[in-house]
Parts: C-alpha cells; sequence; structure tokens
C-alpha cells in the first residue's frame, strides 16, 4: 500500500516546516512527500529541502486560489508520483495544514473498505464544509481514478470538477466530518479568489438556484465576495466542461429537493 502526498507551495516558510513535521508523524507514513514550489523567493524550498523530502521547483507563474493555473503546479506531484512507483492513493495538501496523526490511516482504512470510495476528506475548523463535498486540502484520492480522468484539468473549478466526475462515473465520494483538523491561518477570502470560485462555477455547470444559494451563504460572511462570485458565475469568457453534460446541474437540483424535503422536521 504506497500513499503519495503533494503539497503546492510559494512563500510559505511560516507555515511549511509544521505541516511537513506532522507528516512525518502519522502512524501511516506517506512513501512519497512532493512539495510543488511555484518560484518561492523567501526559505520554503530550503524548508522542504532541510524535512528531506522531494522538491519540484518551478518558476514562478503567479497563481492565485481559483486560477487554473495552480492545477498545472499539482498535476506536476501527480506526475512525479506516476513516473516514481505504483501509488495507491495521493493526498494534495496545504502547506498551512498540519494533519492529525492518525489521519492517512484513518482515511486509507475507510476507502479501503469501500473500493467505489475515490476520494475523502475531513471538517476543517473555521472553514465552510459541503457534507455532499470532500474539502480541498487533505483530499485523499485514489490514484487509479486521478489516472483515469487525466489529473486535473486546467480551467476553471478544477478542484471540484474530480468531485462530479466521480459522481457522474458512480463512484463514491466523502466528507468525514467525525475527523477534524484545523490550519495554521484561517481562510482568506478575497473578492478576486470569490470571483475566481464563481468561474468555477459557471465553467462546471452549476443549477442557477444552486448558484444563487451558494451566493446567499457566502454573503453573510463577505457581502462585497458574494457579489463578485455572482459576477464570475454570470460571466461569458468561461469554458465549459463538455464531459459533466448537464451532470451536475441535475444533481444540485436533487439536492435542492432534498434539502426542501427535509425542512418540516426543522418546525417540529
Amino acid at each position: 500500500m504506497k500513499v503519495g502526498v503533494v503539497i503546492p507551495a510559494r512563500n510559505e516558510e511560516a507555515f511549511l516546516g509544521k505541516t511537513l513535521e506532522h507528516l512525518l508523524n502519522q502512524t501511516l507514513k506517506p512513501d512519497k512527500i512532493v512539495v510543488v514550489d511555484d518560484g518561492s523567493t523567501d526559505k520554503t524550498v530550503e524548508i522542504a529541502q532541510r524535512y528531506k523530502v522531494f522538491v519540484i521547483q518551478l518558476p514562478n507563474r503567479g497563481y492565485k486560489a481559483g486560477r487554473p493555473e495552480l492545477a498545472e503546479v499539482i498535476n506536476e506531484g501527480f506526475k512525479t508520483l506516476s513516473e516514481a512507483a505504483q501509488f495507491d492513493y495521493v493526498m494534495v495538501l496545504g502547506a498551512d495544514h498540519p494533519l492529525p496523526p492518525t489521519y492517512i490511516e484513518k482515511m486509507v482504512a475507510r476507502m479501503e473498505k469501500d473500493r467505489n470510495l475515490v476520494m475523502a476528506s475531513a471538517k476543517i475548523l473555521g472553514e465552510l464544509s459541503h457534507s455532499e463535498i470532500p474539502n480541498p486540502s487533505g483530499r485523499v484520492y485514489r490514484f487509479e481514478f486521478l489516472r483515469e480522468i487525466g489529473f486535473f484539468p486546467v480551467n476553471y473549478g478544477w478542484e471540484d470538477y474530480p468531485v462530479y466526475k466521480a459522481l457522474m462515473m458512480r463512484y463514491h465520494v466523502k466528507f468525514f466530518d467525525d475527523i477534524v483538523t484545523s490550519q495554521q491561518r484561517s481562510l482568506r477570502v478575497s473578492g478576486k479568489k470569490m470571483y475566481f470560485w464563481g468561474k468555477g462555477m459557471k465553467a462546471l455547470g452549476y443549477d442557477p438556484l444552486y448558484a444563487l444559494g451558494r451566493c446567499a451563504r457566502w454573503f453573510l460572511k463577505s457581502p462585497k465576495g458574494a457579489i463578485n462570485m455572482f459576477r464570475g458565475y454570470i460571466s461569458s469568457d468561461v469554458r465549459k466542461y463538455p464531459d459533466l453534460n448537464n451532470f451536475l446541474g441535475k444533481w444540485q437540483r436533487r439536492i435542492i429537493w432534498k434539502r426542501i424535503k427535509e425542512l418540516p422536521r426543522f418546525f417540529k
């Protein structure tokens, strides 16, 4: 059983060391950790090398969260794992995300019990979570599935694409809220990031009502960000995923109907 980890990083000297230390102290230790450095100007690479993990150094592509370029950065890590050995699982982890010591062991054990489960992750304190969608950081993938879909697509919504592709292919995905983690810094939500997220919603084919609901949910936390998200969703310069073939809109409408049917229990 081989487990690989890919960590994209740029100027993460304040956080990377603790994250790597927690990875190396896992009860089920990863067989290979790949830090993909995207042109850091601080000591990120030096810190990664100090922990003797594999480091890929790329020129600064100026990626921002939500932009397609970050998919290319992470894909470099996937390619390295593909060339190195036959890995069974791979986890994508934020550079600021230290994990509890049994995290990998628990995730892999649960995925081994359900051979149709191709990705899973846990609760991150302070982040808005979706009970049907695994969180991006700490998300463990069955590597065979990632190879099957060609890794991450270089397009808006790349982070969520594998989730809906898996569901369309009748695989299982899981969010385990009984496993709790925390990041070293709080979630930073800029208006630009929310705009890119909106573009991802458009590319993936979000149902309009579902998209409005997501914007409304974020409005309570960041009114300006929610407005930018909606602007991204209605933008016209977005390439949609043809292979999803309207799957996501239909899936989301089923979720909406499920929520409506659950409403009466809250008024009893």
